[in-house]
């Protein structure tokens, strides 16, 4: 058995003496491979945990980036419904600067609506009070054209001046000239025509002193005589007496300076006023307003 043993390994042992060589230089051969290997895998080692690594910080980042991402979408979501608020906001605002334009609008039409009535008013009440002084002028300057003087004051009467002496004796402030009647009648007939106007007569002087010893204050003369010719008016020529007043002004309302003898003729005189009565205009204003 031995033998046969040894028969076997001989030839081996045989092989071996011959490529030891061989056979150390084939395991320096793979210590050399194996190193090799041993530090490519070192390297893939640490590429492989570097990569890890650049993996973990790159899944950082996009842990931020997403977290970042809804952050911004909420923000955007935030800001859309601000925008939606906004909207509705400025709708309404304008909504409601549309009604308010639409009642300021409705509030001027409706005051220039007034304002026209209002004009209307004054309008007509102008071309009445035209009308009746064209009538009288026509008629009065008929009979004298000096005497008599007709205005149309912007305060919406009618003056209407008669020189003292045409009326009055000189100095006196009772005792009637003979046109003084004819005058009053022709007034009081026009105004009969015209009921809803007024009448007020007012006496006028200039600066001469004057001739009656016995009255002092050219207030008093001057309304003395406008009282005696609303007497005359309303007792004798019928005219109501709730349309007529009586008023003097002495010298304080001249028409033409006193330095002149014509000056002094035209202040010394007696004014009827004509105007539309208060209380009618305050009513027709009332009418046009409402």
């Amino acid at each position: 058995m031995r033998k046969i043993l040894w028969i076997g390994l001989f030839p081996l042992l045989l092989l071996s003496c011959v490529g030891k060589k061989k056979h150390l230089a084939a395991l320096a051969t793979a210590d050399a491979v194996a190193d090799s290997l041993t530090y490519r895998l070192d390297s893939t080692t640490n590429l492989v945990y570097q990569l890890r690594l650049d993996t973990a910080e790159r899944r950082g980042e996009n842990t931020a980036l997403l977290a970042s991402q809804r952050n911004l979408q909420d923000r955007i979501i935030a800001l859309d419904d601000e925008i939606e608020r906004l909207q509705r906001e400025r709708s309404n605002e304008v909504q409601d600067l549309d009604d308010r334009l639409q009642e300021r609008d409705a509030l001027i039409a409706e005051r220039d609506a007034k304002i026209a009535a209002f004009q209307a008013l004054l309008e007509a009440r102008n071309a009445e009070l035209d009308t009746l002084g064209a009538q009288l002028l026509d008629t009065l300057q008929k009979r004298d054209s000096a005497a008599f003087t007709l205005e149309l004051e912007p305060g919406g009467y009618l003056s209407l001046s008669v020189l003292a002496d045409y009326l009055f004796y000189p100095g006196s402030t009772t005792r009637l000239e003979p046109a003084a009647d004819s005058t009053l009648l022709i007034i009081s007939r026009y105004l009969a025509d015209y009921p809803t106007l007024q009448l007020t007569v007012i006496g006028h002087n200039n600066n001469e002193p004057l001739r009656r010893n016995s009255i002092n204050s050219k207030w008093e003369f001057s309304a003395m005589r406008a009282a005696t010719l609303v007497n005359e008016l309303t007792r004798k020529y019928e005219l109501s007496t709730s349309r007529v007043t009586v008023a003097g002004k002495g010298d304080f309302a001249p028409r033409a300076s006193n330095s002149t003898e014509e000056g002094r003729l035209l202040n010394e005189r007696m004014e009827f006023r004509i105007e539309l009565g208060q209380r009618r205009l305050l009513r027709d204003l009332k009418r046009a307003l409402d």
